[in-house]
C-alpha cells in the first residue's frame, strides 16, 4: 500500500481508470493526501508510457502525472475481466473513470452497473463535454475545449495567423483539481449519509469555470457592444485580418479595463531578463507613476495615440535596469513584482522550494527525477507526494489479493491474460 500515512485520506481507496492527464492528475492529488491510488492500465500500459520514454514502458510524462500510485494492467476486453473490475470496485471507496458514454456501458464501469456492486462508492466520472447534450459521447482533449469554450480566444498564442494550443493544458489539470474537490464533497456526503453517487466532472465545465472572468454578458451593457463588434468581425475576417487582429479588436471592443493590462499588469523585458508586474488599484497605478515617473495616460482607449505612447517609453524604462535591480525598486515601493521564470528555473526557484512546490523522487528503474509537489497544505495533516511514478503492473498481484483474490485464483487470472504483472513484460 502507497499512501501518506496520517494524511486526510488515509485509509481511503482509490481505484483509477483513466488515462492521460486530467482524471490522472485528480489521483496524483488524492494520493498526496493520503490516499491509496491504484491505477488500472491497459496491457499496453497508459498512453503516457509511450510520451518522451526513459524505457520499455517508462516515459517522462507519466513519472510526473502518476507519482504516488500503485499499478495493476486488466485487459477490459478479455473474458473474465468484469470479475477482476467488479472485485476493484467492491473493494474501493473512490473510483476515477474516464470513459467515453457508450465504453461505460460496454465494460460495465458506469454508475448505472456500478451502483449494483457497491452503492457506497464514489464514482467519478469524467468527460470531456459533459453528461449531457448532443456532444456528451464525443471523446476530447484539452485543445478542443480550449477553442470550444472562447477562452482560447483570450489566452492562446498566435503562428502564422491562427491560435495556438495554450500549453501547459491548463483545463487538463484543472480539471483534475476539480475534480479532486469533488471527490471530497462525495465522501463528505457519504460520511453524513453512507449513500454513494456518481460525480460529474469535464474539461469543458473546467474552461468556463476558468474563463469566468471573461464568460459573462449583461444585456444592458453588453447586447449593443457585441453586436456590432460581430458585424464589424464579419467585415474584418472578409478582409483576411488574422486572428492576432481579430483579437485586437475583440480587447478593444469588448473587454474592460484593457489599458490597465498593456501598462501596469504584465510582463516586461529588463536588461538581463524579464520581470512581471501586477497593480490595477487606484493606489498601485499611481505608485507605478511615482516610481517608474511616467506621465499618467487616459485608460479608455488603450489604443490612443498617447496611451501606446506611454507603454513604449515604459517599456524602453525597464531594459535600463536589471531583473535584479526592478525586483528591489519596486518591493521597497510596495508595488507587486515577481521574477519571471523559465520552467526549468522555477524549479529551483527558492520560494518554490521552501514550500516544497517542486520535490525530488526516486524511481527504481531509471532513477532520481523533479516534480511539481502539493498545491495545498494542512496544518495538523500531512500533504506530500508520496513516491515515485509506479511501475506498469508492479502490484497486480498485491491489489487484487487485498480485494479478496485468492492465490489461485490471482495465478488463473494472470495465466488467462485477464490481468498481466510487472514480470511478464
Amino acid at each position: 500500500m502507497i499512501g501518506v500515512p496520517g494524511g486526510i485520506l488515509d485509509g481511503v481507496r482509490v481505484l483509477e481508470l483513466a488515462q492521460n492527464a486530467a482524471i490522472p492528475h485528480c489521483g496524483r492529488l488524492l494520493a498526496g493526501l493520503g490516499a491509496d491510488v491504484v491505477k488500472v492500465e491497459p496491457p499496453g500500459g497508459d498512453a503516457m508510457r509511450g510520451l518522451a520514454q526513459l524505457g520499455p514502458l517508462e516515459a517522462k510524462a507519466f513519472a510526473i502525472i502518476n507519482p504516488g500510485k500503485r499499478s495493476i494492467a486488466v485487459d477490459l476486453n478479455a473474458e473474465g475481466s468484469r470479475e477482476v473490475v467488479d472485485g476493484l470496485f467492491r473493494w474501493a471507496d473512490v473510483a476515477l473513470v474516464a470513459f467515453k458514454g457508450s465504453d461505460l456501458a460496454r465494460y460495465d464501469i458506469g454508475w448505472d452497473h456500478v451502483r449494483t456492486v457497491n452503492p457506497s462508492l464514489v464514482h467519478l466520472t469524467h468527460t470531456p463535454f459533459g453528461p449531457e447534450g448532443p456532444d456528451a459521447d464525443q471523446g476530447g482533449y484539452d485543445v478542443l475545449v480550449q477553442g470550444r469554450s472562447g477562452v482560447g480566444f483570450v489566452m492562446n498564442r498566435s503562428s502564422r495567423g491562427v491560435p495556438e494550443p495554450t500549453r501547459p493544458a491548463v483545463n487538463d489539470f484543472g480539471t483534475g483539481m476539480a475534480a479532486a474537490f469533488a471527490v471530497l464533497a462525495g465522501l463528505r456526503h457519504r460520511d453524513l449519509t453512507g449513500e454513494g453517487q456518481r460525480v460529474d466532472a469535464s474539461l469543458l465545465g473546467t474552461a468556463m469555470s476558468l474563463g469566468t472572468a471573461v464568460l459573462n454578458f449583461f444585456p444592458g451593457v453588453d447586447a449593443e457592444p457585441i453586436a456590432q463588434f460581430d458585424a464589424d468581425l464579419a467585415v474584418a475576417r472578409e478582409a483576411g485580418v488574422d486572428f492576432d487582429g481579430q483579437r485586437e479588436m475583440y480587447e478593444g471592443r469588448v473587454l474592460a479595463g484593457q489599458g490597465a493590462f498593456r501598462l501596469y499588469f504584465r510582463h516586461y523585458a529588463t536588461a538581463d531578463g524579464l520581470i512581471s508586474v501586477a497593480g490595477l488599484s487606484a493606489g498601485l497605478i499611481a505608485r507605478f507613476h511615482e516610481i517608474t515617473g511616467l506621465p499618467t495616460p487616459d485608460r479608455s482607449d488603450h489604443t490612443s495615440a498617447e496611451f501606446q505612447s506611454v507603454v513604449a517609453e515604459a517599456e524602453a524604462l525597464f531594459t535600463t535596469r536589471t531583473t535584479a535591480d526592478w525586483l528591489d525598486i519596486l518591493r521597497s515601493a510596495g508595488y507587486p513584482c515577481s521574477p519571471y521564470n523559465m520552467p526549468h528555473e522555477a524549479l529551483t526557484d527558492p520560494q518554490v522550494l521552501a514550500n516544497d512546490f517542486a520535490v525530488e523522487l526516486d524511481h527504481p528503474i531509471f532513477g532520481s527525477y523533479t516534480t511539481t509537489g502539493m498545491p495545498i497544505s494542512f496544518e495538523r495533516s500531512p500533504s506530500r507526494v508520496p513516491g515515485p511514478s509506479p511501475v506498469f503492473a508492479a502490484h497486480t498481484a498485491e491489489v487484487l489479493a487485498e480485494a479478496g483474490f485468492t492465490a489461485d485464483r490471482i495465478a488463473a487470472l494472470i495465466e488467462n491474460g485477464v490481468v498481466l504483472t510487472a514480470a511478464e513484460e
